[in-house]
């Protein structure tokens, strides 16, 4: 059974568990066993082995028998595995013969599930009823009719839904057949473009119930083994062109499309959709949550890799190469949600990889990797052009990516304001100013006053693997602190445990004097507000103003509409009250998810990566922000990557590796000059 599997026969087995809940308003005491169609659809859809098909019977009869009055409940458990085979076995015979084969197997499956349980139901009834032939007989007579009717039902049933459903499960595993090799030209393309592989020609794109496009009168071609950088500030149209240049856009969206774009000669629109156009490209998300969704990395893996029906050496010895060249070996049988944000993103890279697509699409993918792991991927597409590959990706610098890049191209405002090559664009736009000098210092000296968080041998495992190994240091009211270190040093994992979100598995954690091992988190969040590195995961309602008064009103905190508009003012979206937050840019999320967290007002606020997937104006407005509240009297911590930002704003810097401290110093600025 593949991956990809598991979810389709969960789906139609909870399907079945609703029919038959719902199945029990029907009096008597033998109902129709509708779920029997669902569990058989289940199995010819996927066709699996004997062994899990059995299991499939089993899962079945355990549903059945909990939510059964029939007379003998537990005759399920021996009834439904039956009907499961028999299903499996009427399938494998006649689906190349006959065309009504998945009813004529669902109705065998219902007969056989169904007289199996009239045989179990007899033999336990035979103690006490063994002196009347006459009252088995009338049990027999009774029960059989409805066995051969429900049979029918779910054999009607079963064909009707596996057409659709054989459709749907071919579409999203391998898309249409026609995508197997390279697509034909069209005539209307100029020979001067004909050797372009991706291709924009006055390109627009409008979002439906928007006025104004979102991209703009874009022109852009790219050959094979050429790299495409798009920079320019948030919310200028970079991922809107990713989600063009990867045919998101013309198959799965509802907005309007001027203009032409074209994927090897062949015009977007011309392809049977986004199944056959992820033939040719591989697209990584800015978010590598929204792609992860199996419970390890080798799973998510392996999933595309059978959807592609590889057999399985090859997809084995695919995986091992990916895995080597990504970095990722030692997070093989990791679950994606016990990563760090810059684990994951390196997965889902490697999960994209994997695929070998001829064109790879980065939308800010790297934006939440250290130092090495950037180098390492930069690099690793360095080979990957050298291969043929052709690759566009959406960052911020231009000088790390200057050595692979073919053409740059600034976006803002939907289109594009400067392109050329690295050099000719870092020319055409004004060089940043220089950050202060800074030096770093021995730590403090503690102070009188109480710390406003203390941790001592703090520890945290997943599974076998150690996250924290006896951390221990105090942070006081008032200080701006910055923690750094490479991805998968336990920076995230550590500060989860100042609002509750983790509890220590040996160690402490003090928050204002509260007892983090045990303290209700909603007592905890009213002192320390963790601002996540993904503010999408924290946004949820239908507009700004709702997603700031969620919190205040879950807290039982007064003069709720006060907070909420306090809020919002501090982070410049007063005006934004009523937009819907996913409309938002970037930079605008990020400070809505501060404003969340500032509306409790607490002590202590955490930003993990704040400036994550920003441009530098935003990233300045920002750290000004941060600037401003720690003024105002709050503690300031930073988890973060950006070296620049932690020189110019932190004064004590926390540096994790392996899940320790391995240093702890406070920062000296020299003052700038008159």
């Amino acid at each position: 059974m593949k991956s990809q599997d598991i979810p389709i026969i969960g789906i139609l087995l909870a399907i079945g568990a609703i029919v038959r809940y719902l199945s029990l308003m029907i009096p008597g005491p033998i109902v129709s066993n509708l779920v029997i169609a669902f569990y058989c659809l289940a199995i010819i859809l996927v066709i699996p082995t004997f062994k899990e098909t059995l299991g499939i019977g089993i899962v079945a009869g355990i549903i059945c028998a909990m939510v059964s009055h029939s007379i003998f409940p537990p005759g399920n458990l021996i009834s439904e595995p039956v009907g499961a085979l028999v299903c499996l076995l009427t399938y494998l015979l006649l689906r190349n013969h006959i065309a009504v084969s998945p009813g004529i197997a669902t109705f065998l499956g219902t007969l056989a599930s169904g007289t199996t349980f009239v045989g179990v139901a007899m033999l336990m009834m035979a103690p006490a009823i063994a002196s009347s032939y006459g009252t088995m007989a009338a049990f027999t007579a009774t029960i059989i009719p409805i066995v051969v009717l429900t049979a029918g039902a779910n054999g009607v049933i079963a064909q009707i839904l596996f057409i659709p459903a054989s459709r749907a499960l071919q579409h999203i595993r391998t898309g249409d057949s026609a995508s197997s090799g390279h697509c034909p030209r069209s005539s209307g393309i100029p020979v001067d473009d004909a050797e372009a592989v991706l291709m924009a020609r006055d390109f627009s794109y409008t979002y439906e119930g928007e006025k104004a496009p979102t991209v703009r009168h874009i022109d852009a071609a790219l050959r094979r083994g050429e790299v495409l950088l798009i920079t320019g500030p948030t919310a200028a149209g970079k991922t809107t062109l990713c989600l063009a240049f990867a045919g998101v856009l013309h198959h799965e969206s509802g907005g309007s499309i001027s203009g032409e774009m074209y994927l090897l000669g062949k015009d977007f629109r011309e392809f049977n959709g986004i199944g056959e156009v992820s033939r040719h490209i591989g697209m990584v998300f800015d978010d590598a949550d929204a792609q992860l969704i199996f419970t390890s990395v080798e799973e998510e893996m392996r999933s595309g890799l059978e959807n592609r029906g590889l057999d399985p050496a090859t997809i084995e010895t695919r995986i091992t190469s990916v895995m080597e060249r990504c970095g990722i070996d030692d997070l093989r049988l990791r679950p994606p949600h016990t990563l760090s944000g810059g684990q994951k993103q390196r997965v889902a890279l490697a999960v994209t990889l994997a695929l070998d697509p001829d064109i790879l699409i980065l939308d800010e993918s790297m934006s939440e990797l250290d130092g090495a792991a950037r180098e390492r991927v930069i690099s690793l597409l360095g080979e990957l052009k050298s291969s043929g590959k052709t690759i566009i990706v959406v960052d911020h610098s231009i000088e790390d990516l200057c050595t692979i890049a073919d053409q740059v191209v600034v976006m803002d405002h939907g289109g594009i304001t400067h392109r050329g090559t690295p050099e000719e664009v870092r020319r055409s736009i004004p060089s940043k100013k220089e950050e202060k000098a800074s030096e770093q210092l021995p730590p403090a000296p503690a102070t009188a006053r109480a710390p406003v968080l203390s941790v001592q041998d703090l520890c945290q495992y997943y599974g076998s693997m150690c996250a924290l190994d006896a951390v221990s240091f105090d942070i006081y009211p008032g200080e701006f602190v910055a923690i750094v270190g490479e991805n998968g040093s336990g920076k995230t994992t550590l500060v989860k445990h100042f609002n509750g979100l983790l509890r220590p598995q040996s160690g402490s954690v003090t928050v204002s004097g509260r007892n983090a091992n045990v303290a209700p988190v909603t007592d905890l969040v009213s002192h320390v507000g963790l601002v996540f590195q993904n503010p999408d995961t924290m946004l949820f309602e239908n507009s700004v103003a709702d997603e700031v008064a969620f919190g205040v009103m879950n807290t039982g905190i007064e003069d709720t509409s006060g907070r909420i508009a306090q809020a919002l003012a501090l982070v410049e979206l007063a005006d934004k009250g009523a937009v819907y937050p996913r409309h938002l840019s970037r930079g605008e999320r990020q400070r809505l998810a501060v404003a969340c967290v500032l509306a409790m007002q607490p002590e202590m606020i955490i930003l993990d990566e704040p400036t994550t997937g920003l441009d530098d104006g935003e990233s300045g407005r920002m750290m000004l922000l941060m600037k401003d509240l720690q003024q105002r009297g709050h503690t300031i911590v930073m988890v973060t990557h950006n070296m620049q930002i932690v020189e110019a704003y932190a004064e004590r810097i926390i540096r994790m590796q392996g899940g320790r401290i391995v240093s702890d110093s406070r920062v000296r600025r020299e003052e700038a000059c008159a």
